[in-house]
């Protein structure tokens, strides 16, 4: 999963502006960051929002991320998809990228997704916003669970 967010430092390790925090780009639409937020805040906010190599991440206690955003509609989360919504879970084949990193990285998220971790949908486009939200901070408090 590291391997995944990894990216390369743009700046200096001190070096935090509007669009580079801790000298890494932010990767992620201001939307996106917003929403991971949202959804942490939604269900109680147990899980600390940080930055990883420019990407929002929500860390549990133990030190486990369990669940990033990146792009504009990567939001992935530390949970089997046999214990997701199935509404939640978007049927996202993109074309692979003819630009070798990004092939790299659409290569590594399938790989990702294949195993313990799920890609969702953070705009819940299959269910009202409100139901949405609540779903997505279950979906949260579940994957905190298992990662303490």
């Amino acid at each position: 999963m590291i391997d995944y967010l990894r990216s390369e430092r743009v700046a200096s390790p001190d070096t935090t502006t509007a669009f580079v925090i801790d000298g890494y780009t932010l990767s992620t639409h201001p939307d996106l960051f917003d929403r991971v937020k949202e959804v942490n805040v939604a269900a109680g906010e147990p899980a600390e929002f940080r930055y990883l190599y420019g990407k929002p991440v929500l860390v549990a206690k133990t030190g486990v991320i369990v669940a990033f955003a990146g792009g504009t509609y990567v939001f992935c989360v530390r949970l089997p998809r046999s214990e997701v919504d199935p509404r939640l879970v978007g049927e996202r084949k993109e074309k692979l990228s003819g630009h070798e990193l990004l092939r790299t990285k659409q290569l590594e998220l399938e790989a990702l997704v294949a195993e313990d971790w799920t890609r969702i949908d953070p705009w819940t486009i299959d269910v009202p916003r409100a139901e949405g939200l609540a779903l997505l901070a279950a979906i949260l408090q579940r994957a905190l669970a298992d990662a303490d």
